[in-house]
């Protein structure tokens, strides 16, 4: 399958900037903004007793901008913000248990200081403030098996636990549920159907006033010292990964409207990028799906995957180009996520169907390899026409196809160890593997969790695997084919869906998608630091990395309407670093 080029007039990029020049830029976007013209807020948050807050987060809401800055009162309740403005802002103090409280500030004076005292919350304002995570831990254990197949299909795209998510109040209201869940390929069968409804009303139901989930941590000591930038994306939209760009720029795909964003940080400004949105094909329309975005090794590309188009796209930023390989549904359906390898050749996950997919570096096409499967009932769904057919008829349909809870293998994250061999995992069949390139040889792995992801190789070549339907982060080392595992610091109702690992130390970090959270892991200590994100309801999805060690992520809950401020953003975390050793 030969590419095509769609050529077009539109472009912000000088055309003549080399790949030297495109990486000198980005450090230059990205670099420490200059604050000497930001004016200063200080203070101080007090509870209603005059005692101070630690932890409390300190958020300047932008609107004319989109935006949105915070940063965390420290252990005596002291908070400082830079934030340079010309227009009305304003300030938010928030805390669980208490009230939150903004300010309007409209003369932006060199120093201000701005004190709160936050009064407490309702108990039904608690319960409407607290994550997801907490209220997961409530739905009892029916079986492993179920509770496996509940997480892997309810909550693959979306919090399990927020307010959109818990408000059926009985055993019809969530056959509604699991029915309209069917016909977006969410597969449960029957039996786990019935027997999940029953802990699910016992856990989401109010029995009294003081019926409260346990209240998580706020922020503490290094937890307290990051800063959080949000940019705020059109409601509606759905920003399902981003990556930051060789030249500096953010790049978020959005997955609803099939259209890629490109964000300037130091502007704030946004560019939706419809003049390269490629063409649709006859058996989706225009329901492409743009899924995953990826910077090319040259420093000039951006790549990413059309899930239901079956489309793989390189766009060079100087000239503009888009450059088209699109995926026959008779050989594969569903490229998904995207790594190179040591040699610069793009490799992704095909998930629908089991497959590995590349581009061959020598004849420019697109080539396909088949996974292993566990049994005769894996390999037939995974048959490209059995697996168009399925998926076309449970979109049209409230019955759920399955006769086994691990029927489709789902062939899902995926990276490239130092020794230049390409990992992948089955997110549904309890396995990871690799294939060598050089040898054609396939090597299977089972892992002793389910739902292992988003993965990610460090410098030695251990794989860091999330275990989505465990509550837990495991270390895989391939040399001694052992299993570490690391218990998630905010509990067994949340789930990791991407790790990704820091090119400056080697650290993990993980998208607390159930919990709006980033988790840091330092594997030299074996301990985790717990970034609470400022806003509700994110469901972070991937993690990208900055010159300036910044960590980027989108919330991507799907749907965007329950973030909130009811918009999907692009988001920016900058952990303190020490200055002598790099180290966060």
């Amino acid at each position: 399958m030969r590419p095509s080029e769609h050529v077009y007039h539109e472009t912000n990029i000088n055309k003549a900037a080399s790949g030297f020049i495109m990486r000198s830029l980005a450090i230059l976007l990205l670099g420490t903004p200059c604050l000497s013209n930001a004016a200063l807020f200080s203070g101080q948050v007090t509870n209603d007793n005059g005692l101070p807050l630690e932890g409390a987060i300190i958020t300047v809401i932008d609107k004319p901008l989109a935006k949105k800055f915070t940063v965390y009162s420290d252990t005596n309740g002291q908070y400082q913000v830079h934030y340079d403005a010309t227009h009305p802002i304003e300030i938010r103090a928030r805390h669980f248990t208490y009230t939150d409280l903004a300010k309007s500030i409209t003369d932006h004076e060199a120093d201000t200081t701005i004190n709160f005292q936050l009064e407490p919350a309702s108990k039904d304002q608690i319960r409407q403030q607290l994550p997801a995570n907490v209220w997961m831990e409530r739905v009892a254990s029916t079986s492993p098996e179920m509770d496996l197949e509940f997480r892997i299909e309810c909550m693959m795209c979306h919090q399990q636990g927020n307010n959109m998510a818990r408000w059926p109040q009985s055993r019809e209201q969530w056959y509604t549920v699991f029915d309209r869940m069917a016909h977006k390929n969410a597969m449960v069968s029957q039996d786990t159907r019935e027997e999940t409804i029953d802990v699910l009303l016992a856990a989401y139901s109010i029995e009294n006033d003081d019926d409260v989930p346990r209240i998580p941590p706020m922020p503490r000591g290094r937890e307290t010292t990051a800063t959080v930038t949000e940019w705020l994306m059109e409601p509606g939209s759905i920003m399902h990964d981003i990556a930051v760009g060789p030249d500096g720029l953010i790049y978020g795909a959005g997955s609803k409207g099939n259209q890629i964003w490109r964000l300037d940080p130091r502007t704030a400004k946004r560019q939706e990028m419809t003049h390269i949105k490629p063409d649709g094909n006859s058996f989706v329309g225009d329901a492409l799906g743009l899924h995953s975005a990826l910077p090319g090794p040259d420093g000039t590309s951006m790549w990413f995957t059309y899930a239901q188009g079956n489309i793989i796209s390189r766009y060079d930023i100087p000239t503009d180009v888009m450059k088209v390989w699109n995926l026959s549904y008779f050989d594969g359906i569903y490229p998904h996520t995207m790594r190179f390898d040591n040699d610069g050749q793009v490799w992704f996950t095909i998930t629908l169907t089991n497959q590995l997919g590349t581009i061959n570096p020598d004849t420019d096409e697109l080539e396909v390899i088949d996974l292993p499967t566990r049994n005769w009932k894996q390999s037939l769904i995974s048959w490209p026409p059995v697996a168009a057919t399925v998926a076309q008829i449970q979109r049209n349909s409230s019955y759920s196809f399955v006769f086994d809870r691990e029927l489709r293998p789902i062939a899902y994250g995926i990276d490239v160890t130092p020794d230049g061999k390409i990992w992948f995992s089955q997110y549904n069949s309890r396995r990871i593997g690799y294939y060598d390139k050089h040898s054609k040889e396939i090597y299977m792995v089972d892992t002793p969790f389910g739902g292992p992801r988003r993965f990610r190789a460090d410098s030695q070549g251990n794989l860091w695997i999330p275990a989505y339907t465990d509550g837990r982060i495991y270390k895989y080392d391939p040399a001694a084919g052992e299993f570490t595992g690391y218990d998630l610091p905010t509990g067994k109702g949340d789930s990791v869906y991407a790790v990704a690992v820091d090119p400056i130390d080697d650290t993990v970090w993980g998208c607390g998608s159930n919990s709006d959270t980033m988790l840091h892991l330092d594997p030299q200590t074996k301990k985790f630091t717990t970034y609470r994100l400022p806003s509700l309801v994110t469901y972070c999805r991937e993690i990208s990395f900055d010159p300036e060690g910044n960590v980027w992520t989108s919330y991507s809950n799907s749907p965007s309407a329950s973030i909130e401020d009811g918009a999907t953003a692009i988001v920016k975390l900058s952990p303190m670093r020490d200055q002598l050793t790099g180290q966060r």
